[in-house]
């Protein structure tokens, strides 16, 4: 009777791992059915890797162009107090869907796999573009279209056209200004050569340095007229040299390490069907 008492003891203390632990997954047996299905994760493992590199190295490559734009706003004007924001503009672009890559880039679409425009924080007038494609050689053409693009969206225009003629209004006040301070140099030069006296005020010196400082910038503006565009480049744009996709390492890492997980879980799976089969033949 002490002995079958000491027994239970033993038991109930030990938990009789074999009654209650039957259906449990051993780590000894986990490590037999691994060592006894090794060659199919190993085939598994090599056919992922192999497709792998097949791929990395028969796709097309793929390559990136970045840049940084800035929504230009002349000094001192009074027509428009305010310009779309960057972020108007990504919202307004939106994504560049097939469909929208084929208008835009009506010469290159066919070698751009992607394009898109991104705000950058901390900025209200600055933005990203980002364009990738087969043909490196076309990513300066596929951005100087997608300017374009920018540049004739309806907002854009109606500002371009505002500030274009501001500046236009400014050139003709200047233009008549420096004809008003021309016509007074050529009076005092009458005056002078007459042997008039000169009216008090006048002083033909300041009224020269006045001429000068105002064809300064009569040029100015009409330089800024010449060259002017809402959409600048802050930078000159980046192309890789070398491919930016295919990613060869980070798909060969990946397909090693989900075709391992794939093969064990799939030799696991074989051995519970064979453990099935075999209980139904034994019944």
């Amino acid at each position: 009777m002490a002995n079958q008492e000491e027994k239970y003891v033993a038991d109930s203390k030990v938990g009789n791992f074999d009654t209650i632990r039957d259906d449990e997954i051993n780590l000894s047996d986990m490590s037999k059915v691994l060592a006894k299905r090794k060659k199919g994760i190993i085939a598994i493992f090599l056919i992922s890797i192999l497709a792998a590199a097949i791929y990395c190295f028969t796709a097309s490559p793929i390559y990136r162009l970045e840049t940084h734009v800035k929504i230009y706003m002349p000094k001192d004007l009074i027509t428009i107090k305010e310009l779309p924001s960057a972020k108007d503009i990504v919202s307004m672009i939106g994504r560049i869907n097939h469909e929208k890559k084929v208008i835009i880039f009506s010469k290159t679409a066919d070698g751009v796999t992607e394009a898109k425009i991104e705000d950058m924080r901390g900025t209200t007038d600055k933005f990203k573009i980002i364009i990738e494609s087969y043909n490196r050689e076309d990513l300066p053409a596929s951005l100087q279209e997608l300017l374009e693009y920018i540049e004739n969206m309806r907002e854009i225009k109606n500002d371009y056209r505002k500030i274009i003629s501001e500046i236009d209004e400014k050139i003709k006040i200047v233009n008549e200004a420096v004809k008003k301070n021309d016509f007074q140099i050529k009076e005092i030069e009458k005056r002078l050569n007459s042997s008039k006296l000169l009216p008090v005020g006048f002083n033909p010196v300041e009224i020269n340095n006045k001429i000068v400082d105002l064809k300064m910038e009569k040029h100015r503006l009409e330089q800024e007229r010449q060259n002017f565009k809402l959409i600048q480049l802050l930078q000159d744009p980046f192309v890789s040299k070398d491919p930016v996709k295919p990613q060869k390492a980070i798909i060969m890492i990946i397909a090693g390490i989900l075709s391992f997980m794939f093969g064990v879980v799939t030799v696991f799976i074989a051995e519970y069907l064979v453990g099935v089969k075999t209980n139904k033949h034994h019944e």
